[in-house]
């Protein structure tokens, strides 16, 4: 009788620790749902190699092939601390199971089958608990993001009007942080007739005073003042920066700038053209 495969999914690839945190990381990064953690370890002592299986949304069952090991120091082990240091903070339903090699094997070819899950279901987790102990004293402490979770631009928070833009921003984000600034101004220019102005002048005539040409309906006068020179403060801070000096070459910041300036547009956008300005 030939086995019944068990319809999982399969991330990451056997022996290559990199490979294994980014595939969680890219389900956490991506708002998966992490429900349940099984910590598949197969061995002894100082040898000893583990996968995952998650549950995750709606009983979604991902394997994370066994790029990880424990008991000696290495790039194995550090990548199975930082990986169970992430998951602790997503989910408190982590278990550990002791499985044959031959069990990791299959996981690792994508090839478990339907009687592999059904005896993993059947195991009694370990315990006492012992999967804490894998995680190094620094990786309690400390969330480290930087070096495993990409700088991404996320796209269903953006003003429409950005996204060609954004396409070329991961290539040269110094002319695509320039490129934002001058078609912000374009539409402020456009929508406030204010044609001749520039730079902060232009945020002031258009947004600042009781007779500006631009306003946002239901706003007391400090929040309206608030927002107005929020565009003045910006182009101050960064933008002239930027159109003078080299650029740092640092993509997390140029990131952090572009959301600023998304902000921009989404209160440009916002805001109501006044009659008889």
């Amino acid at each position: 009788m030939i086995a019944r495969l068990a319809g999982i999914d399969y991330r990451g690839l056997g022996g290559i620790s990199r490979h294994c945190i980014d595939a969680v990381i890219e389900m956490i990064h991506f708002g998966r749902q992490i429900n349940e953690v099984k910590i598949l370890t197969s061995g002894s002592g100082y040898d000893c190699h583990h996968a995952l299986i998650l549950n995750v949304d709606t009983d979604v069952t991902v394997a994370i092939k066994s790029g990880f090991t424990s008991g000696y120091s290495g790039e194995g082990p550090r990548s199975f601390s930082y990986v169970l240091s992430i998951l602790r903070k997503f989910t408190e339903e982590i278990d550990e199971y002791l499985v044959s090699y031959k069990f990791l094997e299959r996981i690792d070819k994508s090839a478990l089958t339907e009687k592999d899950l059904n005896w993993l279901s059947e195991q009694r987790p370990i315990r006492p608990q012992r999967w804490y102990d894998y995680i190094y004293e620094r990786h309690y402490s400390e969330f480290s993001v930087r070096q495993y979770f990409p700088a991404e631009i996320p796209f269903s928070l953006l003003d429409p009007r950005l996204h060609e833009i954004a396409l070329s921003f991961k290539k040269n984000p110094d002319n695509a942080l320039l490129a934002g600034y001058r078609l912000l101004e374009r539409l402020i220019k456009d929508k406030s007739g204010l044609t001749q102005e520039t730079g902060a002048k232009l945020f002031s005539k258009a947004f600042q005073g009781e007779d500006a040409s631009l306003y946002w309906d239901d706003l007391d006068g400090s929040e309206a003042k608030g927002r107005a020179t929020l565009f003045s403060s910006v182009f101050m801070a960064y933008r002239n920066r930027r159109a003078h000096q080299e650029p740092d070459d640092d993509i997390h910041e140029d990131l952090r700038e572009f959301m600023l300036l998304n902000q921009l547009f989404i209160l440009e956008e916002s805001s109501k053209v006044r009659e008889n300005a």
